[in-house]
């Protein structure tokens, strides 16, 4: 070892040897064999926290067809869902398409004078606060937004007429005060222009109280409302097999009740899930964004090895809504809160546990029960969890769970665990840093 290369080999040897075992150390200091993730708790009105169930099923409803007596273009004065009295005007007969398209600008120019008139004449608009006024602006952009966002088009409108209002009330305020009276008369001029057009020939009257559709499928007298209870799984098969029949002359329909219903067959595992006189939450996908609560009916199943028909109660109307007759609904059974974790971190374990028996002795059970790893310090302990919905990607476990649930670890998982969704040999007290 005299030679200077021998020595300057084994001091270079030695200095990295000694950077290898303090880069080890450094290593095993920061670095988890384990990945870890925070479990989370989710309430019933988050997303993502409902059984749902998706079917093709029926809307039936109590229909009366309105025929047309009078040949002539139909203009409508009340909208796809809106409400009217018996013998109240649903529509006017024109003798054109032009003429029809009048009356309807009219209506229109009406409402927009209407308007400006109470702008003009309101006495404690200019004793308004700006401030109120531009909350309100912005409140009534939020409703056209969100309105526009679930598809429901007529409540969009009527927020956009308030919207447009409440900002020529604010011009007043900041002293931009707009020539209504020249607005006015410009509007009154031209609905003198377009009154002098053809007048209605005929009108349509209903001739009872409920809801106005204009759309009619020839189903109306195919499907009985009075009947929906009583509707079995070959009953059901025998509905969908029904073809529509067309009424000469008809231009729309009444609902005379309130109430409709959704009826759909559903598989056995599926029935299950929901129970009479419980709530539920019915969505139309392909329609509209609309969420639509209902109340499970009837569920109609002769056999528990079959297919059951389940009934939706409604009262829920708009003219997305309206339209429908054979529809694909997402059905929200019943919605879940607890702690949520990854399925990722589900494992099944043999857990033994000491317990007294009846007769006051102690005595071990062994169990395989289902559960995730939590991260403790730098070990890792295994935790029993009580499942309460899941889905191929997460699951939601009950947070506080009780004596019948026979947990057999002293913990279950709570929120803020660091719950471990990757890693190797995993096992209750193993040390991971």
């Amino acid at each position: 070892m005299n030679s200077p290369v021998l020595r300057k080999l084994a001091t270079a040897m030695v200095a990295i040897l000694l950077l290898f075992y303090i880069g080890y150390q450094l290593y095993n200091a920061n670095y988890s064999s384990v990945k870890t993730e925070v479990a989370e708790y989710v309430s019933a009105d988050d997303p993502g926290t409902a059984d749902v169930v998706q079917v093709d099923g029926l809307i039936l409803r109590k229909e009366k067809v309105l025929s047309q007596e009078v040949n002539g273009v139909v203009a409508y004065v009340v909208e796809d869902g809106g409400r009217i009295q018996k013998d109240g005007v649903v529509g006017e007969v024109f003798s054109s398409q032009s003429d029809a398209a009048a009356q309807q600008q009219i209506e229109i120019l009406d409402e927009q004078i209407a308007d400006l008139e109470r702008l003009g004449s309101s006495g404690n608009v200019h004793n308004s606060d700006q401030g109120t006024l531009k909350s309100q602006a912005q409140l009534k952009l939020a409703d056209v937004l969100k309105a526009s966002l679930s598809g429901d088009f007529s409540a969009m409108q009527e927020s956009r007429e308030e919207l447009l209002y409440t900002m020529n009330e604010r011009q007043i305020v900041i002293g931009e005060e707009q020539d209504f009276e020249g607005r006015i008369s410009e509007l009154k001029a031209q609905r003198e222009a377009l009154a002098s057009s053809g007048k209605s020939i005929g009108q349509i009257v209903s001739p009872e109280a409920g809801t106005f559709i204009s759309k009619v499928d020839g189903y109306e007298t195919v499907y009985s409302y009075e009947d929906v209870m009583d509707i079995t799984p070959t009953i059901f098969e025998q509905m969908k097999a029904e073809e529509p029949k067309t009424e000469q002359n008809a231009v729309g329909k009444i609902c005379g009740e309130y109430n409709w219903y959704f009826v759909c067959s559903m598989e056995p595992d599926d029935a299950l899930k929901f129970l009479q006189g419980t709530s539920v939450t019915l969505k139309f996908p392909f329609v509209t964004t609309q969420e639509v609560p209902a109340t499970v009916a009837a569920v109609n199943q002769p056999d528990r090895q079959e297919n059951a028909v389940l009934i939706f109660e409604s009262s829920r109307m708009s003219p997305e809504l309206a339209s429908l007759r054979n529809e694909t609904c997402q059905i929200s059974a019943e919605r879940y809160s607890g702690i949520r974790v990854s399925q990722k971190a589900i494992h099944f374990e043999t857990v033994t546990k000491t317990v007294k028996g009846e007769d006051g002795k102690e005595k071990k059970i062994t169990k395989e029960v289902k559960g995730v790893y939590v991260l403790h310090g730098t070990e890792i302990r295994f935790r029993q969890i009580i499942p309460l919905f899941s889905t191929s990607s997460y699951v939601i476990c009950k947070q506080y769970p009780d004596e019948s649930d026979e947990l057999m670890t002293d913990e279950t998982v709570q929120m803020y665990d660091e719950v471990v969704i990757e890693g190797t040999d995993l096992y209750d007290g193993k040390v991971v840093k």
